[in-house]
């Protein structure tokens, strides 16, 4: 997996990548996991003349520290210049979680931009105007069982020396940090013009959004579902990192959207 730095008014900027073409940008959720592990089972399930971008964000992953006060919207810039000197003619981006967020600032930004493809990618209502709902209840209870599903699917997924690395690499990448970078990567999130327009994906752009079975409705209705009538709904996995269950499924849906 070949690495890069990009120096960038904000800062530091490293991402994995392969340059080939139709080029697949991968988009992480908030914390400390690097990109490019995250979705390594992924990029190995695509076919090798797919290219791939998968970023750290700033205060995260391989990448540095922010040099200033910045938004999500700030640093979704910065990146769209990176994936457009790719030149690539065809782009899916596939979102996690708050990566949907970043999806959603640099759309209009990215040159040849194909499909959007979110993984449970983060919704105004759901940080906003939470349903109020058994089912989200409920799964608010168990978040402390998150960390033991996780672990379980990489055990899954993983062999031994890689389930190692991931971690050790993740420990290493969150010791760069203290708080105060973690508060301006927070910062960052919560600051951002997502949250006050209405922004939504365009009719334009098919887009498929993957997520566990009690979240359809909130999908169905969100931003990130388009007009588009290749777009649609996956209901798929009991995690919200489903591309840590289901790896090769959703690499298969991306191959798809890349022959709309």
């Amino acid at each position: 997996m070949q690495r890069k730095d990009i120096e960038t008014e904000l800062g530091k900027i490293n991402f994995a990548y392969r340059k080939e073409n139709p080029l697949v940008v991968f988009l992480n959720g908030f914390g400390s996991f690097d990109t490019g592990q995250s979705f390594s089972k992924v990029i190995e399930s695509l076919p090798n003349e797919y290219g791939y971008f998968a970023p750290d964000y700033l205060n995260s992953g391989f990448s540095g520290k922010s040099l200033k006060d910045y938004t999500v919207s700030d640093e979704a810039t910065e990146l769209a210049k990176i994936i457009n000197d790719f030149k690539a003619e065809k782009v899916v981006i596939l979102a996690h979680s708050i990566g949907g967020v970043y999806a959603m600032q640099m759309k209009d930004k990215i040159n040849n931009l194909k499909a959007f493809v979110g993984i449970e990618p983060t919704t105004r209502e759901i940080m906003l105007n939470p349903p109020n709902e058994p089912a989200y209840i409920e799964k608010n209870k168990n978040m402390a069982k998150l960390q033991e599903k996780i672990e379980a699917d990489l055990r899954e997924i993983f062999t031994p020396e890689e389930n190692k690395k991931f971690w050790t690499t993740t420990e290493q990448n969150a010791k760069k940090f203290d708080e105060k970078d973690n508060l301006k990567a927070q910062a960052a999130y919560e600051n951002d013009s997502f949250w006050k327009n209405t922004t939504r994906i365009s009719d334009k752009t098919p887009s498929v959004v993957i997520t566990e079975k009690y979240r359809e409705n909130e999908y169905m209705r969100s931003e990130y579902v388009s007009n588009n009538s290749q777009s649609k709904v996956v209901v798929m996995g009991d995690s919200h990192y489903i591309h840590f269950e289901y790896p090769k499924q959703i690499a298969e849906i991306v191959e798809e959207v890349i022959d709309f």
